[in-house]
């Protein structure tokens, strides 16, 4: 039951989740919080995922979401990714010719 409401609340977050990737990607304090959260949990914060809280990273590049998978895997149910910026074989954000905006991953949201 209780792994059915944080669905619930992860799906409820995911569709007020900020949509505007190329203005999170250019925050660093988004990005700094994010990256050092998902790669180097603090105790409190791992002793909170192991309680059951989910974490929801949004605007990060897929090479960082795949370093997560790969290092960070045991954590991996307390993790959900959104807007998720596709990158080129250098790393750099892929942006659309027409739009000229980043082109990030189908998450369902």
């Amino acid at each position: 039951m209780k792994q059915r409401y944080q669905w619930l609340f992860a799906g409820l977050i995911c569709t007020l989740c900020i949509t505007d990737s190329d203005t999170l990607l250019g925050d660093s304090n988004t990005d700094d919080w994010q990256s050092r959260r998902l790669m180097h949990p603090t105790e409190a914060e791992i002793q909170s995922e192991h309680e059951g809280h989910i974490v929801i990273y949004h605007g990060l590049t897929d090479r960082q979401v795949s370093r997560a998978m790969d290092r960070q895997f045991g954590r991996i149910q307390s993790m959900m990714f959104t807007g998720i910026v596709v990158t080129d074989p250098k790393g750099s954000p892929k942006k659309d010719s027409q739009t000229g905006e980043l082109i990030t991953e189908d998450d369902g949201c």
